[in-house]
């Protein structure tokens, strides 16, 4: 057998280049196990024989790789198989580097002449003395010998367990094709680095490669084929560099389409005439001048969280003058495209502040889309839109303010108020509110007073209360379940003999305008329950509760009062506060 097939590694012709290669393995760098059974087997090849994997730094050659993996079967004279498909791995090279050593572990050999078989990677899958190969369509554009497929003559030899030095002259045939895509200086008009590149050719070029290593001058099968190669890489490509495919062999004759992308942008497309024949383990040089930049500009919309509890069926998309840009329907990829071709000017976009209003089966809800600086002719994602909750409020935009009577220094004098008034008065943040005993400090909660009077046999009690303003998100006419989350502690300040606690109630109304505070809750859903622990403050508020109701409408308000245990036959004053924060409102299933 002649151990130099090719006395060039890469010899280049008037159209083509010879290729050389082999690797550990098809599947992506996956590590090979050597089998720890039976005894240790091992043989050399020459280093000019062929089949190496990396390239060297003449950026031509391509050198063996401490790793390396065979494939090996053996047979006797009668024709019986005492191994197949065993991994033999590069172990180490003699000092000068002219000798390779493989070294796997197999059935102890007589000391008589064997038939042996190789292939270079180890097969994807094995059928008695037929492998397969799956070439991709998705490659890096970086050299990876794990595409150069090869097999060998059949050797006959001497046992290689009895004799660890028993070298191979061995002729090993290439089964792939290799694309050597340059791109010159000044070839790149699509004008920056692009990470992938896409080719469809005329005929398949890619897929899956069965032959059989007992047979190797045999015609193979291919099947699943496909025409189409992407090639993808972050580190990207640009003027000056190679880009590596490897294509099943065939004559290639007719229309080859190509484009080049980055992140965001794209090219046209751009068709060149090929008629070559790719064969096995040659390289054909291809100069590509890259497709120009395809003049497109797309924004994105998607949604990225939906509060309100229920599915929108449209939302209508307004810019930062109130106009409406686009009406979309729901759809199931959760993407909404606005988009241009040709030379446009994104001022009106760029960093605007603009708006979409969700159209619900129950509500109409908006949310505002902040554009950022948006780029022409990119392809870019708008930051994901939020459905609001029905109803929120956290109380981060409010001033201090207070009625008078949420934490009336009286002590033991007497403070019988039972008003309420519209909190807009104090803010146009809580617009629609109105409170009795209410108190909010800035830009953190706000609370409710509970006040208790008690002497000489009689006692008092003025709660404190505080109502929202209606549910408008709501369309007309709907009647919904909700749930409804907030935050709440408590504290107290009693004067005299005092046993009391804070007590919490929750409903909801639909009378208008401001309500008495000591008016009991239309509909209660939480009635005077015990609110444990007293250190609570505008800023240390630490329970949560959340609970739903049904038949909520447009004209629904939530209501929280504030009472107390403290006993009638006590005598003296007390102060009891239910502070209030995080209040959202959701659609419920």
């Amino acid at each position: 057998m002649n151990m130099k097939l090719f006395n060039s590694i890469l010899c280049l012709s008037a159209a083509m280049t010879l290729l050389v290669g082999c690797s550990t393995s098809v599947q992506d760098d996956a590590p090979v196990t050597l089998p720890q059974t039976d005894v240790e087997a091992c043989f050399m090849l020459s280093t000019d024989a062929v089949s190496r994997t990396t390239l060297a730094d003449d950026g031509a050659s391509i050198n063996w790789q401490i790793g390396d993996v065979i494939a090996m079967w053996g047979y006797d004279n009668t024709g019986s198989y005492l191994f197949e498909n065993e991994p033999f791995q590069l172990v180490r090279f003699t000092t000068e580097y002219t000798k390779a050593y493989f070294s796997g572990h197999i059935p102890e050999l007589g000391d008589e002449a064997y038939t042996y078989l190789m292939c270079t990677p180890v097969p994807q899958s094995v059928n008695g003395t037929e492998v397969s190969y799956t070439l991709p369509s998705l490659q890096s554009g970086e050299y990876d010998g794990k595409y150069d497929v090869m097999v060998a003559s059949p050797v006959e030899s001497g046992s290689i367990t009895a004799n660890k030095d028993v070298e191979f002259e061995v002729s090993l045939h290439h089964k792939m094709h290799a694309l050597n895509i340059t791109i010159p200086e000044g070839g790149n008009a699509f004008g920056s680095t692009f990470t992938k590149l896409e080719l469809t050719f005329p005929t398949p070029v890619v897929g899956d490669i069965t032959f059989d290593v007992a047979n190797p001058d045999a015609e193979p099968t291919y099947t699943n084929l496909s025409n189409v190669i992407t090639v993808e890489n972050s580190k990207g490509f640009n003027e000056g560099d190679s880009i590596w495919v490897f294509v099943l062999p065939g004559m290639v004759e007719g229309d080859v389409s190509y484009t080049v992308r980055s992140e965001g942008q794209r090219s046209v497309e751009r068709v060149s005439y090929i008629s070559r024949d790719m064969k096995p383990g040659h390289v054909t040089p291809i100069n590509m001048t890259t497709p120009d930049l395809y003049k497109y500009t797309a924004m994105h919309f998607s949604v990225g969280q939906n509060n309100l509890g229920e599915d929108f069926d449209t939302f209508t998309l307004y810019d930062h003058n109130n106009e409406v840009l686009r009406v979309f329907n729901r759809n199931a990829e959760n993407r909404y495209t606005i988009d241009f071709e040709g030379d446009i000017d994104l001022s009106s976009y760029q960093n605007k502040v603009f708006r979409a209003v969700f159209d619900t089966p129950h509500a109409v809800v908006e949310c505002p889309i902040n554009m950022g600086n948006v780029q022409p002719y990119c392809e870019q994602n708008i930051t994901p839109m939020v459905l609001p909750y029905l109803y929120e409020q956290d109380f981060s935009q409010i001033p201090s303010f207070d009625d008078g009577h949420d934490n009336p220094n009286t002590g033991f004098n007497s403070d019988t108020y039972n008003s309420s008034n519209l909190l807009d008065s104090y803010t146009s943040i809580l617009a629609g509110w109105s409170g009795g005993r209410i108190g909010g400090s800035a830009g953190q909660s706000v609370r409710i007073c509970c006040r208790f009077e008690g002497g000489l046999g009689a006692s008092a009690y003025y709660k404190g209360r505080v109502d929202t303003a209606p549910m408008t998100k709501l369309k007309s006419g709907a009647s919904v379940k909700v749930s409804v989350s907030f935050s709440y502690s408590a504290a107290k300040k009693e004067y005299g003999v005092g046993n009391g606690s804070t007590t919490l109630s929750f409903g909801h109304t639909t009378a208008s305008g401001a309500i008495a505070p000591s008016s009991n809750i239309e509909n209660t859903v939480i009635s005077a329950e015990t609110i444990d622990g007293t250190d609570g403050s505008y800023s240390n508020i630490y329970n949560t509760r959340t609970v739903s109701f049904s038949g909520c409408t447009n004209a629904t308000r939530l209501s929280w009062q504030a009472g107390t245990t403290r006993g009638s036959s006590i005598a003296g004053n007390g102060n009891y506060w239910l502070y209030l924060d995080n209040i959202k409102v959701q659609i419920a299933q």
